[in-house]
């Protein structure tokens, strides 16, 4: 717990701690309300597509700052009709602009409506119409690009100009400060009102609309208010995407806390390391996919030494992707300060609000294999179940299912799906999950991907752990194909994605991760696939590999010709026809 040294003193979090109407429609006003230092610059937000965003001093925006454009920015939202309840689109690249209408939002009592900026035109443009979002507000070419479907007869909605890429600007810079206080601003919530709706990743096929609302979005946020990195030698840097709840979530705790944060918009790995020397954050926030593509050899000594943490969350992570960047840094243990920083591994949900289960990884780990740890306080029970419902005995995989107050009260547009996700009073995650005699838990799949072979179920997750140790690619997927001697039954299959372009072998490949499987009792693999790019191993808006298309793509490999980018041992199984399919045709669009 931290106690002293820290942004905000004891007495402050204290005063943020016992408020019961903190919350997460009004989290922006506690934090402005108890700062002392309310012109210190905050956020930090650079230009990372400019040749010099590294060159200069990074501009910051302080409480104060963010309180002026807020108000600004609900004063316009009040002239364009959005009260308590309207459901307002925020359609940005731009994290920091996405963040500040956010706050203007919600103090309106309105709704915000988070869209990815990567998600597919068509599909953004139908989330938005299936969450009746009336006012829309974004980059100018991301309205355009949904503006057709948007128009189309019974669309409904009061659709804004661009207020991100110009009108924010002049807003911000030429605007007269609105005089006078504006009636009913900020909001007073109640805890069930809704603040925000946040698409889920989109991964097993239509992006859902989890909703969040006031109290059950702050749930579990009060206790980390004490165990949140917040020294004042701490900085922090979000690779997040920003439209996603966990995007809003650290951000809200960077402004309560008082943290100084470097909000990211670029999520490759490329740009997480120049802005680690740019920076010199102590800690890093981001998806599994970003900083796993972290290359640390591009980032600086004199910028890692300051990185005590990474902080990974959604999917657990692989240890071929956490070992590296736990080489870096220097962090603390006791009293003493040794090399190598801690991992801390996060299993989480867009519909928890929250990270779930916690993990910590420092150079001296030896115990990996998809661990995930433990429940963290917030999650009042957690269980592994049968079909049924029932708990299984320890040692056994089901499913996942926990009891907390901050897992999302519904869908906005399905409430069977939400009913469909209860099973005995527990909240299904959509996971597959084991626990030990010793109270910790492993993470194995996620239920649709599940291979279903004919021996019986087998998950991929512990599969990609191992091939990801024995290739050392960047990246790789286990997946389901066709199993031609057994119809309606699968085999796993791998696709893997190197950093380099290096020419490798990929029966080689495919031999060296079956010993290795083998040595460690999983099921072999029956096919290995090398992409030649990122388009051949996909990822969605959220960075989560696209298991479904792969699974189309690659459904009947063992039925053609082995040979190029492919190996496997089912050659003959085809006709003439599908011997000569495409082995590698990049995949369509992510949604």
């Amino acid at each position: 717990m931290n106690i002293f040294g820290t942004q905000r003193s004891a007495l402050q979090r204290l005063r943020l701690t016992a408020d019961r109407r903190l919350g997460a429609g009004n989290f922006f006003w506690h934090a402005w309300r108890v700062a002392a230092d309310r012109d210190r610059p905050l956020l930090f937000h650079p230009d990372v597509t400019s040749d010099t965003w590294d060159e200069g001093e990074l501009p910051g925006y302080s409480l104060n700052d963010i309180r002026v454009t807020v108000v600004r920015y609900a004063h316009w939202y009040r002239t364009h009709g959005v009260l308590p309840h309207t459901h307002v689109g925020v359609h940005t690249r731009n994290g920091l602009y996405g963040l500040l209408h956010h706050i203007a939002i919600t103090g309106l009592g309105a709704v915000a409506v988070h869209c990815n900026p990567n998600m597919a035109p068509e599909t953004a443009a139908e989330y938005f119409r299936r969450t009746r979002t009336t006012v829309l507000v974004g980059d100018a070419d991301l309205l355009a690009a949904t503006a057709g479907v948007r128009a189309r007869p019974g669309s409904g909605g009061s659709w804004a100009k661009d207020l991100v890429t110009e009108d924010v600007r002049r807003i911000h810079q030429g605007a007269p400060r609105p005089s006078g206080p504006m009636p009913g601003f900020p909001y007073a919530h109640e805890g069930d009102d809704l603040v925000m709706i946040s698409h889920s990743s989109g991964t097993t096929g239509r992006p859902k609309a989890p909703v969040f609302t006031h109290a059950s979005f702050f749930d579990g946020k009060r206790e980390r208010l004490w165990t949140f990195p917040s020294l004042r030698s701490d900085r922090m840097l979000t690779a997040l995407p920003h439209s996603h709840s966990a995007g809003i979530s650290y951000l809200s705790m960077a402004l309560l806390l008082g943290i100084p944060t470097l909000v990211l918009d670029g999520a490759d790995g490329a740009s997480v390391a120049r802005a680690v020397n740019r920076f010199r954050p102590t800690f890093v926030l981001g998806f599994p996919l970003t900083l796993a593509e972290i290359d640390v050899a591009q980032v600086t000594p004199y910028a890692a030494q300051s990185i005590h943490t990474w902080n990974g969350m959604g999917d657990a992570s692989h240890e071929r992707h956490i070992r590296p960047l736990t080489a870096l840094g220097i962090r603390r243990e006791g009293r003493r300060r040794v090399a190598g920083s801690r991992y801390v591994d996060g299993l989480g949900s867009s519909e928890m609000g929250m990270v779930l289960f916690r993990t910590v990884y420092t150079p001296a780990t030896t115990e990996y294999g998809r661990l995930i740890g433990r429940p963290v306080k917030a999650v009042r029970d957690a269980a592994v179940l049968d079909e049924h419902g029932e708990p299984v005995p320890d040692g056994e995989a089901g499913l996942l299912g926990v009891r907390t107050p901050s897992v999302t009260p519904g869908y906005w547009d399905d409430p069977t799906l939400g009913r469909e996700s209860l099973s005995n009073g527990y909240f299904l995650t959509g996971d597959v999950v084991r626990r030990d005699a010793d109270g910790r838990w492993y993470h194995l799949d996620r239920t649709p991907d599940v291979i279903r072979t004919a021996d019986g179920p087998v998950y991929s997750l512990p599969l990609e752990e191992s091939v990801l140790l024995t290739t050392q690619a960047l990246d790789a997927a286990v997946v389901a194909v066709s199993d031609p001697g057994s119809p309606g039954h699968a085999l796993p299959a791998a696709v893997v994605l190197f950093r380099d372009d290096v020419a490798r072998s990929p029966r080689c490949l495919l031999d060296q991760c079956n010993v290795a499987l083998a040595r460690k009792g999983l099921a072999p693999l029956a096919a290995l696939i090398v992409a030649a790019d990122r388009s051949q191993l996909p990822a969605g808006p959220t960075g989560k590999v696209l298991k479904r298309r792969l699974r189309e793509v690659h459904a009947d490999v063992l039925r053609r010709e082995p040979g190029g980018a492919v190996a496997h041992d089912h050659a003959g199984a085809a006709g003439e026809e599908a011997a000569g399919a495409p082995l590698q045709a990049a995949l369509p669009a992510a949604p």
